[in-house]
């Protein structure tokens, strides 16, 4: 199913959309400190979560091009870019938004899979079969095949959205000092520790090709995977109908 950006951040909490915030107004380019409406509302962030949206997309496009329209590309471009610095085979061939950050969080995984070694990758593994991942179905996963394939749709999506949160969890531990409060889920509850060591090597990885494509980067990449994770939780929580409300915790 799909979900719209917009829609995602407008039922985001103020907890929730801070992190944004805080990403955007620490680059020196941004314009949502000045906004009126985030001069008059400011910490309550939901009153401009379409300003906080705008603002995303401004980075996600070319200065020059931004010149010359009031609004940055369509967001399904900005992950589309992001996915690409993570190596998302065929980015830009992506329609939905949603199957994009799948394969996003997918990928970083596959990824953190095939850097952990020794005791960190078994971890690994026994998390994803308890998650229900037989030893086939793991190899599969390292070679391509979806959570979805491979779990159905309710796991699927449970485990799609814990990862999210790990990963989301350890951009926002990096760059701002603060964690991420997790709902409902096993996973996050005791496999977070495993997890998030590899993972943020990948995301560490990273780093280091944004430093060279340029500083709008540095806002649109943890945007992107804090809003993955977002609009997971609100996935997450209607295909799991019985999870609804730890979701809303």
């Amino acid at each position: 199913m799909d979900v719209s950006t917009a829609s995602v951040l407008a039922k985001a909490s103020n907890e929730d959309l801070d992190v944004l915030v805080k990403y955007i107004v620490e680059a020196s380019t941004e314009s949502l400190s000045g906004h009126d409406l985030y001069k008059r509302h400011s910490p309550n962030h939901q009153k401009y979560a379409a300003e906080i949206l705008k603002e995303i997309r401004l980075f996600g496009g070319n200065t020059f091009a931004n010149l010359f329209r009031s609004e940055g590309p369509e967001y399904l471009e900005v992950v589309q870019d992001v996915a690409g610095k993570f190596g998302v085979p065929k980015a830009s061939d992506f329609t939905c938004v949603n199957a994009l950050e799948e394969e996003l969080i997918q990928k970083i995984l596959r990824d953190a899979m095939k850097k952990a070694e020794g005791k960190e990758r078994e971890d690994m593994e026994a998390i994803l079969k308890e998650a229900g991942l037989g030893q086939s179905d793991l190899s599969a996963l390292l070679s391509g095949s979806s959570l979805l394939a491979l779990l159905g749709t309710k796991a699927a999506s449970l485990v799609t959205y814990e990862l999210s949160t790990i990963i989301a969890g350890a951009v926002a531990k990096q760059l701002l000092g603060v964690g991420i409060r997790a709902a409902g889920g096993a996973v996050i509850g005791r496999g977070i520790a495993a997890l998030t060591g590899p993972i943020g090597w990948v995301i560490t990885g990273v780093w280091t090709a944004i430093d060279l494509a340029g500083p709008a980067f540095r806002v649109t990449v943890p945007c992107v995977l804090h809003i993955a994770m977002l609009r997971q939780r609100l996935i997450c929580a209607q295909a799991n109908a019985g999870l609804k409300d730890a979701f809303n915790d």
